[in-house]
Order: structure tokens, then C-alpha cells, then sequence
């Protein structure tokens, strides 16, 4: 690295600490806003666009709402920001979500969901709040960037902070998969979306695994009926159900639908202990699967029922036999998986193994595919480069994510020679969609710096 490069990022990182209280404060006033899209969940998504958008122009960037409409569906409509860099430069495009999940202020301990509270002495100081995190660190990323290089953008700026990334419409992958946009089109995008796998330890995301899955209803009976005068000859639709979803699985809790792509790409490895904290299990409970940790969680196909319909609940137990059954399965797959060759398979696993000739339906959800990143690229290596500048490091570690974000993908096809990097503030400790979210202040300010550090070394590159 040159003297003249290595200054420029240490003036970076100063310009950076300077601003992270007034970012801080911005972050804050983003959590506080309940910007839900969830059905039967809505929130105050415009108060959030709003303030988003003030946030953006007071940086001294262009910056409105737009939709995009396909399929007959319109978007909830996005922040879009734009500046235009000199001559000849390189374009990269930034992305963040500002909609956020439900929460159950129930559950949680430490504060209300969208009250932030801020936690801890420096360097240790995390803020707790709904949002916090994710995605909310992001669209204060991007924004302490635009503040860190005000003035002296090096390059053609796009920042795209969508409103439903959290419900899964698909409608902006949608549009973009199949229009030729050239709002979305850049060298490089960025999401900020995914984070270090461990607080402190600079990684970039270069897998995702997609996303795939059905709806199984099974029919037996023209009505509900009384369990002692019918059970025994005719059967349950609910019965015939779980004897469908309990071939999902092996023995080994490995998923059983044959074909199914395992991919392996060479994660780090997934310490037990630290993964069996962070999920929650009971002590005893054991991990279920073969191979490594890593590749179960990035590479392999997982199986689970995330919404059933069937008997009256617990409560209301009555002795009848259920008519009707429904179950939502949903799949993650393999990075290299096509979804729809992935629901085909589950499709014909759950019609062989449909029981005594019930007549068995499967509706296909859908589907997201997966991602693996081209880590050879010139703007991937200088994302790599600054990272290590940030951090004081001679490694980067190449991590994998068993979440989804179907996006990505569509970034990928209409931008074929991009580099695509996903990173952010999103670490373990966040606890991002459970209670008690948090983000660690070191984390979106070393986060910010890599960032701005980047756009400093993409606009250098010849």
C-alpha cells in the first residue's frame, strides 16, 4: 500500500470517529420509529422513508422515494440516492433495508422494542432496539460514508435502502430480474445486510444459501367426525400429514428428498460451543446432520415446518377426526441450487410418501435462489484490502450465511461483471429478528470506515 493511499485511510478513520456520535444519534432516532411490514404488523414505514430521506439530502445527496411496479405488484416505495462522480469513474451501487420485523414486547428484557437503549462503557457500549442492526446499521453505514467523503465522492454514488425487504415480496427482484434498469446497474454493489462471524473479526459474506418450500395439504374426510365411532378404519387427515413430514428427515437428521445439490466451499470452521450459546439449544439437546458445521449451515439443504393447520389446539381438544391438514414447509438450499429443480424434488419426495392413498396437494412457495460470491474480483480485493486497513489484520475470513437474501441475485444477473460484497454490522451477539437486538457502537463504526475506505480505493483504481 502506498504512503499516499495509507494516509488517506487513516484521515478516513479519523473523519469517521468524529462523526460516529451524531451517527449514533441518527441511529437511534431510526430504531424509535416501528417500521414494520409484516402482515397484520404494519408500522410507520413512511416516518422512517422520511427521516431517511432528511438524513441523505442534509449529507448533500440527491435523494427521493421511488416504486417500481411488476407483475401487477408495486413496491412499498424505496429510498433512492444518487451522485454523480467524475469523468470516467466507477460506479457502485449501496444497499440497506429500513423495514423491520415484528416484535413481541414480551420478550423482551432489556428495553421496550423501539425504545433504544444504549448499554455498556466504550469500547463495549451496544445499542438495544428493534432495527438496531438489521438493517438499521446499514442505512447508517452508507450515510456515515456520504458524511465521511462529503464533497469528494471519488466515484458514480447509487444507494438503494429498500421497504420490505423483511416480508419477502420479491417484488423489486422481480423487477429488476427483468427489466433493464439503469438505476440498479453498477461495478459494485455493496450489502450491508450480513455481518462478522465473530465481534471484531472483519468478514466478508461470500455464500448464501436459497430459498425454496410448499404448501402440503392433505384431504381425508368431507367433514370433521366423531373419533370414537369413526377412528381406526378411517383416517385422519393430520395423522396422514405428520407420517408425510416425518420422512423429511434420516435418522441423522440429515434431509431425505434425494438430489438435492451439498455444495462445500471451503467456510471456517463453526466453533460448537459458541454456535450452541448463540442458537439457544438445552443443555443435552444434541446438533443434528452430518458433516461440518459450516457446511450444514452454508451448504446443505434444511427441512422445516414453519406454519401447520390441522387439529384444534391443545386448549380446545375435542375427540374428532380432522377432515383437512396443512403444513408450509420451508427449504434452504445449497448455494448452487436451482429452487425451482429443488421444489420439484420435494414435490415428488411428498407424493411417494404420501400414506394409505390420501389424496395429497403441494403448492410451490416461492422460490429465492442462492449466492456465491467471485472472490478474484478487483473491487472484492479492495473490499478485502480495506478491511484489513480497518481492523489492523493480514486475514479476511470468507464467510458463509444459511440466511437467504434473494435479492442478491438479481443484482447478479443484471450486473454479470460486478463484484458483489455483502458485509455489515450483523455479528452473532446482535440477535437480529429475536428480542433484545443489539448492535455493537465498535462495529458500525469500523464497519463505516471499511466502507468509506473502499469507495476511496474503488475510485483510485485505473
Amino acid at each position: 500500500m502506498s504512503d499516499v493511499i495509507a494516509s488517506e485511510q487513516l484521515d478516513l478513520a479519523k473523519v469517521v470517529h468524529d462523526l460516529v456520535p451524531a451517527l449514533q444519534e441518527d441511529l437511534k432516532t431510526l430504531v424509535a420509529i416501528p417500521s414494520i411490514n409484516a402482515p397484520g404488523h404494519e408500522g410507520d414505514l413512511e416516518n422512517a422513508r422520511t427521516k431517511i430521506i432528511e438524513f441523505f439530502q442534509g449529507a448533500g445527496i440527491h435523494t427521493q422515494a421511488i416504486t417500481v411496479s411488476h407483475g401487477g405488484k408495486t413496491t412499498t416505495p424505496l429510498v433512492y440516492a444518487r451522485h454523480d462522480g467524475p469523468v470516467g469513474a466507477r460506479t457502485v451501487l449501496l444497499y440497506a433495508h429500513y423495514d423491520v420485523q415484528p416484535a413481541d414486547d414480551n420478550e423482551w428484557k432489556i428495553t421496550a422494542p423501539f425504545q433504544p437503549k444504549q448499554i455498556g462503557e466504550p469500547p463495549n457500549t451496544r445499542l438495544y432496539g428493534r432495527g438496531t442492526a438489521d438493517d438499521k446499521s446499514g442505512v447508517c453505514m452508507h450515510l456515515g460514508v456520504v458524511r465521511a467523503l462529503a464533497g469528494k465522492i471519488p466515484v458514480n454514488l447509487k444507494i438503494v435502502i429498500e421497504g420490505e425487504e423483511e416480508i419477502g415480496r420479491g417484488v423489486l427482484e422481480d423487477y429488476i430480474l427483468h427489466n433493464d434498469d439503469e438505476r440498479f446497474h453498477a461495478d459494485l454493489i455493496v450489502v450491508a445486510d450480513t455481518g462478522n462471524v465473530r465481534l471484531g473479526v472483519p468478514t466478508i459474506t461470500t455464500s448464501l444459501r436459497g430459498l425454496a418450500g410448499a404448501t402440503v395439504s392433505v384431504d381425508t374426510l368431507r367433514q370433521p367426525v366423531h373419533s370414537g365411532m369413526y377412528g381406526g378404519p378411517a383416517p385422519d387427515a393430520f395423522m396422514a400429514l405428520t407420517r408425510i413430514l416425518a420422512t423429511l428427515h434420516d435418522d441423522n437428521g440429515d434431509v431425505a428428498v434425494k438430489g438435492l445439490v451439498q455444495d462445500s466451499l471451503g467456510w471456517p470452521a463453526v466453533d460448537e460451543s459458541q454456535f450452541r450459546r448463540d442458537a439457544g439449544l438445552l443443555d443435552g439437546v444434541p446438533l443434528i446432520g452430518t458433516r461440518s458445521i459450516a457446511e450444514r449451515l452454508y451448504g446443505k439443504p434444511s427441512i422445516n415446518v414453519v406454519g401447520l393447520d390441522g387439529p384444534p389446539s391443545y386448549a380446545q381438544a375435542t375427540n374428532v377426526l380432522v377432515a383437512h391438514a396443512k403444513a408450509k414447509i420451508s427449504m434452504r438450499i445449497a448455494p448452487h441450487q436451482d429452487p425451482a429443480k429443488a421444489v420439484e424434488l420435494l414435490t415428488a419426495h411428498i407424493k411417494a410418501h404420501a400414506p394409505w392413498g390420501v389424496a395429497v396437494t403441494v403448492d410451490p412457495i416461492d422460490p429465492g435462489y442462492g449466492f456465491a460470491a467471485n472472490t478474484g474480483g478487483p473491487y472484492f480485493v479492495a473490499a478485502e484490502q480495506a478491511l484489513k486497513a480497518t481492523y489492523s489484520t493480514d486475514s479476511v475470513v470468507h464467510g458463509g450465511q444459511g440466511g437467504s437474501i434473494p435479492l442478491v441475485h438479481a443484482f447478479a444477473h443484471a450486473n454479470p461483471e460486478a463484484d458483489i460484497v455483502l458485509w455489515g454490522c450483523e455479528e452473532p451477539l446482535c440477535s437480529i429478528h429475536g428480542p433484545d437486538e443489539s448492535v455493537a457502537y465498535r462495529e458500525l463504526e469500523a464497519m463505516t470506515t471499511a466502507e468509506a475506505v473502499l469507495l476511496s480505493r474503488v475510485g483510485g483504481l485505473k
